[in-house]
């Protein structure tokens, strides 16, 4: 399962979450393995069964690489109210050092209750314009993944001072938000396109999740803590 993993890490773009239900997603599936050939996409164990089903075999399946994040997942939808699928697809994210793909309306939805900071698109993207910024959203997840992980780690410290950890994080992804300049340059109505998710910021405003949060063992869970976006992509693309 271990070398399952690391092979996978090396060379994935993203994980993918969605409801293949939504009209128009089928589509942007096809666009982005297109868009990926040469680059691996995975999906979560809870989608990818029907993924493949449906004739999207090229996803593969992210793993999990420790039990304490099954355990994240679980936490995280009870506590939060939030689909056991989102939450899912943010931490096998996480643990993948890897942006969620997130395709269709009913996937960013889903992500709504999880999210801490969005970037809105005044422009159209063409085919250059997505590759440019899935690559910046990679960038976003891969510079903030050492400090976002440690910094989660205070969490299981009994006397943190919460209201200062969440402020931290807060400004971090702050000046996250200025990579995304470009998104500014154009004259179309704004319409959501990045999702920031933080669940170490959550779990900081959330008693009862934090008290659970520091039954897991620090040094598994933390990798399902790190700082993630969501590019949001809309069905019918391609």
């Amino acid at each position: 399962m271990l070398s399952k993993y690391a092979a996978m890490v090396k060379n994935l773009r993203g994980i993918v979450f969605t409801r293949l239900e939504e009209p128009g997603v089928k589509e942007t599936l096809k666009w982005l393995t297109r868009k990926f050939k040469y680059r691996d996409l995975a999906a979560p164990p809870s989608l990818r069964r029907e993924m493949v089903n449906s004739g999207f075999k090229r996803f593969r399946e992210a793993c999990y690489p420790a039990e304490e994040l099954e355990k994240l997942v679980e936490i995280f939808s009870s506590e939060l109210s939030a689909s056991p699928e989102a939450v899912e697809a943010v931490v096998l994210a996480s643990a993948h050092v890897s942006p969620v793909l997130a395709v269709g309306e009913k996937a960013a939805g889903e992500l709504a209750p999880l999210t801490v900071e969005r970037v809105d698109s005044r422009v159209s993207l063409d085919d250059r314009g997505w590759k440019l910024h899935f690559r910046i959203a990679d960038y976003t997840v891969l510079d903030a993944y050492e400090w976002s992980v440690t910094h989660a780690e205070k969490l299981w410290k009994p006397r943190l001072n919460l209201e200062a950890f969440r402020k931290e994080r807060a400004s971090k992804i702050k000046a996250d938000v200025k990579r995304y300049w470009r998104l500014n340059e154009g004259e179309e109505k704004p319409k959501p396109f990045l999702l920031y998710i933080d669940l170490a910021y959550l779990a900081a405003e959330n008693g009862s999740l934090l008290s659970r949060l520091r039954k897991l063992r620090l040094e598994k869970a933390s990798a399902g803590l790190a700082l993630e976006v969501a590019v949001l992509i809309p069905g019918g693309i391609g």
